[in-house]
């Protein structure tokens, strides 16, 4: 009875298994620098407004290694205690 048990699972398993092995194709994003993209950006001060920003690809890789690098600068400097 156990066996039967085990073995059922396994089949069970393989089968969903062999169900989904369908290739998925997913397109390369372009990494033309030029390309515009278009965001929605949460307003500070309001939680129901957003604005629509639209920059290059180079413009919007620019910003996101500023903000990493200011992140970066915070997490590391050193906090001098005040007594």
């Amino acid at each position: 009875m156990k066996k039967l048990i085990v073995v059922s699972g396994i089949l069970v398993a393989t089968a969903g298994y062999a169900q989904n092995s369908a290739p998925i194709v997913v397109e390369a994003p372009s990494n033309n620098p030029n390309q515009r993209i278009c965001m929605q950006v949460a307003e500070t001060g309001s939680r129901l407004s957003r604005a629509r920003v639209c920059r290059t690809r180079a413009q919007w890789d620019q910003e996101r290694r500023e903000m990493r690098q200011n992140v970066e600068q915070s997490q590391t400097r050193r906090v001098e205690k005040q007594f």
